[in-house]
């Protein structure tokens, strides 16, 4: 059986079926293209897609966009320097990508969560219905400090970004990857009477604010920034594992990139 573009593609939507409207569209390549080998990415780099190419990938799966916004526009970079090199490397080079965002977060539960949950080894605080919230158990005894020192470990960094106090017992807490956005994250805060939230990324003024004014209120209330590729990437491998279950023929592997962004 010859697996092309199209044969991986309807794997990867079958479980929710089609949407409409989604940024998850083929942003190069041809659908009936044969597909020998997958590379599945959080972020389609111009060095993530030199070493696809150098290492006879035909098709990636990338979770974030190739040209900068989340629409994939390109009218606006024409004549850019970056991008035009990008694009022929693109072009030249005939691979497919694929981006893969909007239907991997509909999965059941939401791939990234999954994939995300078991790398942080939080499975097992998770809430069945609700895995983005997380209880502790009693017999465990956690700070904010201590869970993000457990992070810092896990990702390996010198840091994180911290709003409220290190020292504040945590209980419960939530998990929100990405980039969900201020409101979406203070509504979480407030709903779920949780004393930390975990998340990928914020606008400053907005989510961050939040928590420094319940702190200075004397609520118990924090926050731990982990970056936006930090708190998504290791989801990814749970689509690396769906399709290789579900084309076993298939060589699919797992690309990780370095962080763009560095303290110094």
């Amino acid at each position: 059986m010859i697996i092309t573009v199209q044969t991986v593609l309807d794997r990867l939507i079958e479980p929710v079926g089609q949407l409409e409207p989604t940024v998850d569209t083929l942003k190069s390549g041809r659908l009936n293209a044969e597909v020998r080998k997958v590379a599945v990415v959080f972020m389609a780099t111009y060095a993530v897609i030199k070493q696809a190419v150098e290492s006879g990938v035909d098709l990636i799966i990338t979770h974030e966009p190739t040209y900068y916004n989340h629409m994939d526009e390109v009218e606006w970079l024409e004549g850019d320097p970056v991008y035009e090199k990008k694009r022929m490397l693109i072009e030249e080079s005939g691979i497919s990508i694929f981006r893969l965002h909007d239907y991997v977060h509909r999965y059941q539960p939401d791939g990234i969560l999954v994939g995300m949950l078991k790398m942080l080894e939080w499975e097992a605080y998770t809430n069945i219905e609700e895995m983005n919230l997380l209880t502790l158990p009693t017999d465990e005894q956690h700070t904010v400090r201590t869970i993000v020192t457990h992070l810092k470990n896990i990702f390996k960094v010198d840091s994180m970004l911290v709003v409220g106090d290190p020292e504040m017992p945590v209980r419960r807490f939530g998990l929100m990857p990405g980039a969900s956005g201020g409101r979406s994250h203070i509504q979480y805060l407030e709903s779920r009477n949780i004393d930390l939230l975990i998340v990928g990324e914020t606008n400053e003024w907005e989510t961050n604010e939040y928590v420094r004014d319940a702190t200075d209120m004397g609520l118990s209330k924090a926050l731990i920034i982990m970056g936006h590729q930090n708190s998504e990437e290791a989801g990814m491998l749970t689509v690396v594992e769906m399709v290789r279950e579900a084309l076993p023929d298939l060589q699919v592997d797992f690309i990780a990139s370095p962080l763009a962004l560095k303290r110094i």
